[in-house]
């Protein structure tokens, strides 16, 4: 179990307020933004609803962190309807996803895009879903390189190492062999969930 080696954030301010609330009727609707994401974070759901930056992504990690804490056997659930975000944030949630004890499963609805989908395929094998009617898209990390030859071949060769970052993962959680994936990711590959269980991204279609 990972401890949390800082002080009380407000997302754990936030959990820990929705958790002293275990009395109230669950069916009763929260009366404000605060309420709602500390309804889902009592019920160990985390929602992602947005593109992923660090901010977004620090306040994820500590979700994930806080709630292991709270319960390192109970299942953790990740919605998702995200066209993606910055590959260094979404990296350090992979990491944190990796590391913790709880289970994961995640469910994409509406769009699961680019580092998003890394984000659906990283969840606890058997437990990764996609909505009937929702999209997934996988491609290679995008960059927009600036400024003198030498800056531009710095940023260049990180895009390179980032790709083969993201070939590595999607490697690791689908099973697919890098050729492959370099085959599916050459482009922006919009696909079903159909397509995607049969790539090994989700296991099932609710």
């Amino acid at each position: 179990m990972i401890r949390l080696p800082w002080p009380v954030s407000a997302t754990h301010k936030l959990l820990s307020g929705a958790c002293k609330r275990r009395d109230r009727d669950l069916g009763e609707d929260p009366q404000d933004g605060t309420d709602m994401m500390g309804y889902l974070l009592r019920n160990r759901i985390i929602f992602i609803g947005a593109r992923i930056d660090d901010k977004l992504a620090t306040q994820i990690v500590a979700s994930l962190m806080a709630l292991e804490n709270l319960n390192p056997e109970e299942d953790i659930k990740i919605y998702i309807n995200s066209s993606g975000g910055q590959s260094y944030s979404v990296v350090s949630i992979l990491d944190a996803m990796s590391v913790i004890k709880p289970d994961i499963s995640t469910v994409a609805f509406g769009v699961a895009a680019s580092t998003a989908t890394l984000l659906l395929a990283a969840g606890t094998k058997g437990k990764r879903y996609a909505m009937p009617n929702s999209r997934i898209m996988m491609h290679q990390p995008i960059g927009g390189a600036m400024g003198s030859a030498d800056e531009v071949n710095i940023q260049a060769s990180e895009l390179n190492r980032t790709m083969k970052v993201v070939h590595s993962f999607y490697n690791r959680f689908t099973g697919l062999p890098i050729e492959t994936i370099q085959e599916e990711t050459d482009r922006d590959n919009f696909m079903s969930p159909v397509r995607a269980k049969e790539l090994g991204i989700i296991d099932g279609i609710i």
